[in-house]
């Protein structure tokens, strides 16, 4: 293993005796000396008009060409709204060649709008990430956040809304370029109080660069918002029902104002509903049989909304800032029934265990950003951003018990339990990133400071006859602060027109203090911890021919202990389970390796491996004689391989499919102290797929399904999948837009598991109210159309801000 990751090192910093190449960079500007976004840029041989090298200019009007050997070539520019331009000879000689301003000219001929149309795919692939662009599907209509995910590439959500890839958890979710801070039950009501209507996009992010944050073994999932680009005032709004086994409803509204020194946007979206799902839990626990039946229901209640302005100080400089919020009401809880006898008896339960709980919950989330971009035309890039958030929760789960037996003169017994859980999350972060041009390539480099400090309490309370009573053996306050201070370096060159180099280096240190205030004297009442770590990562491209192109990555990534993890305090999740943190958790440390082939930008393949040290797992022990706890702990590692390939292209004129399967074999490995060993393999697969078919008539029809198989990490998970069907129809000259789909047609939103360890023996099924018809109305007003003169669209905020978090 140590000559493969030598020959790696070798292969990204040996000196590829290949040609010397030049880049063409400059400005485009219409008449009034505004840059024309996404103007058009075509390398021309002078001799013969072939194309060399074709590229967009950014949302500023300015572009750079790189890879351009020496000789003689031309340059012709196309916009929309403008007449096309074409260079006298250029020759490129012996240095790069930086243009003066160029200026397009209205065309006069045209009307006085013209009416862009593009139709976004379904999936897009990158050499870096995939891209699920939501407004693409007509199925993704009235799903959540977290439903959305539950569709995308290689991504799985398990029985307890844990987030995973490939098996394994450690991926890092962003909200719009932003990490969340919040983890566990808390993330997952995020996710399910966000509607498909404001989502744009989902990102998944395999092996990022060192500019981005190393948190995140398995990389970022970025969930993008939508955005409104469009000249002029205008906006659209969205109103959208699912029909389940109980109704849920959801609006939004988006508006937009856009001119030459401004744009100011502003969106809300509300959203109700209750959910269903269903548990049985067999467990077996020294001889003694448990059989649990739950019927649970989730409601919800959310607003969201967000503002924000860019500001064009010139062509050159834009400030902006944006403030997004969050509030929301949950309430879960459901009915319980728990059937205890001994393992083998023939004879009926001789206890049984009653429960009713409801678990009203009230969240909070506030974010502000302030952010200033630079960007000149000889490629110096200057972003810096200024970041504050806020996570306020309020929960409280009410917990009765009854126990029966199945002895007459026995009276049933009452445990009635109340445990109140408030929650606060301050998070600051400030970060600067500056490119350049730097021998004949890019230089990046910046910095990030960021602080989060979390506030959790857990009160616990008996109530005994009707009178809640703290107990202070089971009640505590987790104070818990992390600060990282990092930098990094990276630095990006094109060589001949093949090849392309990224080399980087991120440094991070981490300082996290735990502080646990109880009623009781405990010997883990602090942990204090600190470490520095370097994250090299690198990526060598090579365009073989037209239709093939190669790409290798590698990246060392970490992910940190949640402080929900950390806390050693005891958490009932209900009367005969619990839950306790591990303060001397580890960070997990992951290295990974991926090679990809595109072919002509349809057929995807990717072959990679990763192993990864101390990754982090929760177990689920025995806590004495009748109840079990979860623990979260460090194994000694993992390792695997992964084989993706993805097929996205027209089979005719009105159909077009994508498909994607991800197959991964994995191993885990450990010796924990209380003598429990693991030595856990699986080779399991993932699918994705869809079928559009575009009918007469502005009529859209669309099947799409994904499956995930088998696998095997500490648990045995079983099959899960699901069909989608759905016909979307537009008019009113495509302003409005109507969709109608039905999820879940084979009635297979069901999942389990099985396990078998240290003395536990559970079989675990359950079912979520997959099957709905949704119904959604979306209607765009205001200007649609970019007009020539008024075609700059500039203020351009980093897609990905970064502020980390714990």
């Amino acid at each position: 293993m140590k000559k493969f990751f030598l020959f790696i090192l070798l292969l990204f910093f040996s000196n590829v005796l290949i040609a010397q190449t030049f880049s063409v960079q400059g400005l485009v500007n219409d008449q009034q000396h505004t840059g024309v976004p996404f103007a058009g840029i075509a390398v021309l041989s002078s001799r013969d008009s072939t194309l060399v090298k074709a590229d967009v200019a950014d949302e500023s009007g300015v572009f750079k060409i790189t890879g351009i050997a020496k000789g003689s070539y031309l340059l012709r520019i196309t916009a929309v709204g403008f007449v096309p331009f074409k260079s006298p000879i250029l020759k490129v000689e012996d240095k790069d060649i930086q243009l003066e301003s160029i200026v397009l000219s209205s065309d006069t001929k045209q009307l006085n709008e013209v009416k862009i149309t593009a139709a976004k795919p379904m999936i897009e692939i990158a050499n870096d990430k995939i891209i699920f662009n939501v407004e693409g599907s007509v199925n993704a209509t009235g799903s959540t956040a977290l439903e959305l995910l539950r569709k995308s590439p290689g991504v799985q959500v398990d029985k307890d809304e844990n987030i995973l890839v490939k098996g394994k958890s450690g991926v890092r979710i962003y909200i719009d370029g932003r990490p969340s801070q919040i983890s566990g039950r808390d993330l997952a009501s995020t996710l399910k109080s966000m509607n498909s209507a404001d989502i744009e996009a989902i990102e998944i992010i395999t092996n990022p660069s060192a500019k981005y944050d190393a948190a995140g073994d398995l990389g970022i999932i970025n969930i993008r918002l939508k955005k409104n680009r469009k000249i002029g005032t205008n906006g659209n709004v969205s109103l959208g029902t699912n029909f389940g086994i109980t109704p849920k409803y959801n609006t939004s509204l988006n508006l937009n104002h856009r001119d030459k020194k401004f744009n100011i946007f502003g969106t809300y979206g509300y959203s109700q509903g209750a959910w269903h799902n269903r548990t049985l839990d067999d467990q077996i626990l020294n001889d003694i049989s448990y059989k649990k039946t739950w019927k649970g229901l989730w409601r919800d209640t959310t607003h969201n909304a967000r503002i924000g302005a860019d500001y064009f100080l010139s062509s050159k400089s834009t400030f902006g800032f944006n403030a997004n919020g969050r509030a929301s009401n949950h309430n879960g809880g459901g009915e319980s029934r728990t059937l205890i006898s001994k393992r083998f008896a023939m004879d009926t339960d001789s206890v049984v265990l009653n429960s009713k709980t409801s678990n009203p919950e009230k969240n909070k989330n506030l974010n502000f950003n302030l952010n200033y971009r630079y960007a000149d035309t000889t490629g110096h890039e200057l972003n810096v951003d200024a970041d504050y958030g806020i996570f306020s929760s309020r929960g409280i789960s009410y917990q009765p018990n009854t126990y029966q037996f199945d002895e007459p003169e026995k009276e049933p017994l009452e445990r009635n339990y109340v445990t109140k859980t408030p929650v606060e999350i301050r998070i600051r972060s400030f970060k600067a990133d500056y490119e350049q041009p730097f021998k004949k390539g890019k230089l990046g480099y910046g910095f990030k400071l960021s602080d989060v400090k979390s506030d959790n309490t857990f009160d616990f309370f008996n109530v005994i006859h009707d009178t809640e009573v703290i107990d202070i053996d089971k009640s505590n306050r987790f104070k818990y602060t992390e600060r990282v201070y990092a930098a990094y370096i990276n630095y990006n060159k094109s060589f001949a027109k093949k090849w392309d180099l990224q080399l980087g280096l991120r440094a991070e240190n981490t300082h996290s203090l735990g502080n646990l205030i109880s009623y009781k004297e405990n010997a883990l009442n602090k942990v204090d911890t600190s470490y520095t770590n370097l994250f090299p990562s690198g990526a060598l491209s090579f365009k073989a021919s037209k239709n093939h192109s190669f790409n290798l990555n590698y990246s060392r990534r970490i992910n940190r202990p949640s402080y929900q993890n950390l806390n050693p305090f005891e958490y009932r999740i209900d009367e005969l389970v619990y839950s306790k943190g591990n303060p001397f958790l580890k960070p997990e440390y992951a290295n990974s390796f991926k090679l990809t082939h595109v072919y002509k930008a349809k057929l995807t393949t990717s072959f990679g491996y990763r192993r990864t040290r101390l990754p982090v797992v929760t177990l689920r022990i025995p806590y004495d004689s009748s109840h079990t706890y979860f623990i979260t702990q460090n194994l000694d590692y993992s390792q695997g391989f992964n084989l993706d390939v993805s097929l996205t292209t027209p089979v005719t004129k009105w159909w077009e499919i994508y498909f994607t399967i991800s197959g991964y074999h994995s191993l885990w490995k450990a010796q924990l102290e209380n003598g429990l060993i693991i030595n856990n393999k699986t080779t399991a697969f993932l699918l994705n797929g869809q079928n559009t078919f575009k009918l007469k008539n502005n009529w859209t029809l669309e099947l799409s399904g994904w499956y995930n198989s088998p696998y095997r990490r500490i648990d045995y998970n079983w099959a899960m999948g699901m069909m989608d069907a759905g016909v979307q129809k537009k008019f009113w000259k495509d302003n409005a837009t109507l969709k109608l789909s039905f999820s879940d047609i084979l009635h297979t939103a069901r999942g389990g598991y099985t396990s078998e360890y240290a003395g536990i023996e559970t079989r675990l099924r359950f079912k979520f109210e997959g099957r709905m018809l949704k119904l959604n109305f979306n209607y765009r007003f205001g200007s649609n159309e970019i007009k020539a003169a008024r075609s700059r669209r500039a203020g351009s905020e980093d897609e990905l801000n970064r502020i980390k978090g714990g």
